[in-house]
């Protein structure tokens, strides 16, 4: 009896550690691990978990609705812009004068109401350092600029120079200059005191050689104001030249 009992015992023993040996078996053989609590964890899942964790995070940029932080680059491009310009609204006051200066000679140096026989060909502009050289005026102050009208009568050129200076006691002074330039005549005067249009002029006589002929070439000069005007002209004849002089109204 006490054969059986002990035989009994150690069949269950065995029955007992068998179907713990089967039950590691099937944990084996399933791929589960107990976890800490107790749960039965899947490697691929936990394999599966830990790449998605470890793939690079995507950047996505949303734009924000900041006008601080919203920067447009063609819109930043062109506030550079727009600051590298040059500032139009200043201007140089002296060019500006210049320039309206040089605009009221041009129109003083063309004339409406020509004599008879005259044809006005254009203006050109007179730069102030080109008038004291051709003045002799290097040491005249004030010299502004001016204009120079070309006229026509038939075969003879002539022209009127409207030159501006800062004020009637310098336009004096360039006269005087542009006089002192010529030498004294062998015989006769060359400058003669004329009046036409309310003012005198002076008439300043030079010659000219042509085919071994001396001829006279004659030129008016006087000023008005802070203007001083020059009417000179390829002819012998000087009345031609007196009528282009009286036909500017100054």
């Amino acid at each position: 009896m006490k054969k059986m009992v002990a035989l009994i015992s150690a069949l269950v023993v065995l029955t007992v550690a068998f179907s713990g040996c089967v039950g590691d078996n099937n944990s084996a053989v399933n791929g589960t691990e107990p976890n800490n609590s107790g749960e039965n964890v899947n490697p691929a899942e936990s394999t599966a978990n830990v790449s998605e964790l470890n793939e690079p995070a995507v950047n996505v940029t949303e734009p924000s609705n900041s006008p601080e932080t919203n920067v447009d680059h063609a819109d930043n491009a062109a506030d550079t812009n727009e600051l590298n310009k040059p500032i139009s609204g200043g201007t140089d006051s002296s060019s500006s004068e210049a320039n309206a200066n040089s605009a009221e000679s041009a129109d003083i140096s063309k004339l409406e109401n020509l004599p008879a026989g005259f044809e006005y060909i254009g203006s050109v502009p007179l730069d102030a350092s080109d008038i004291k050289i051709d003045y002799n005026a290097e040491n005249v102050s004030e010299v502004v600029g001016g204009s120079e009208g070309m006229y026509k009568y038939n075969d003879s050129d002539f022209y009127l120079d409207v030159i501006e200076l800062g004020n009637a006691e310098a336009a004096t002074n360039l006269i005087d200059a542009y006089k002192s330039s010529f030498k004294p005549l062998a015989n006769g005067s060359r400058f003669v005191e004329e009046s036409f249009n309310g003012h005198s002029a002076v008439r300043i006589a030079d010659y000219v050689t042509i085919a071994g002929n001396e001829a006279p070439r004659y030129t008016y000069i006087w000023s008005n104001e802070n203007h001083v005007f020059v009417v000179t002209g390829s002819t012998a004849d000087s009345s031609l030249v007196k009528q282009l002089a009286e036909a500017t109204g100054y």
